[in-house]
């Protein structure tokens, strides 16, 4: 329930008038959206589902670009997985057969999402977080309530 309440006030909240991205030089995080990514860190800790769609907008909504926005959520990600492993490596929980495909396809769909990203419009790009968006929250939907 709560995948899909965070997720589908995400996407509202998109819909709200946003700031114009600003310059990719001199942008930066204000300080008062710091408490709503480590809310969605903790999320992302203990459930998982939504948070990477859930920092894009975040990012979005204050004024980064949609490849900075891309960037940043990539890093939380990145240091949420590497989290991850860390505790499930020392607690001897690896099925490394399964480990080796998420890595290599994670690895992949990265450098594909930058490449893709730099290619299509912002409005292209827009279509394609809110459809993503939409599909996830039918599917947590589907998997909370069978």
């Amino acid at each position: 329930m709560l995948a899909i309440c965070l997720l589908t006030v995400a996407l509202i909240m998109n819909f709200i008038k946003k700031p114009q991205p600003s310059d990719e030089t001199d942008w930066h995080l204000p300080k008062k959206v710091y408490p709503s990514l480590f809310g969605i860190s903790v999320y992302d800790g203990m459930f998982g589902p939504g948070q990477a769609t859930m920092l894009m907008y975040t990012f979005l909504r204050n004024g980064a670009t949609y490849l900075q926005s891309l960037a940043f959520t990539r890093f939380q990600t990145f240091i949420s997985c590497t989290a991850a492993f860390i505790t499930y490596f020392m607690a001897g929980n690896i099925a490394w057969g399964i480990a080796i495909y998420y890595t290599i396809g994670s690895l992949i769909g990265s450098r594909l999402a930058l490449r893709v990203a730099q290619k299509i419009s912002t409005g292209q790009l827009r279509f394609i977080l809110h459809s993503v968006t939409i599909a996830l929250i039918q599917l947590v939907i589907r998997v909370a309530f069978p």
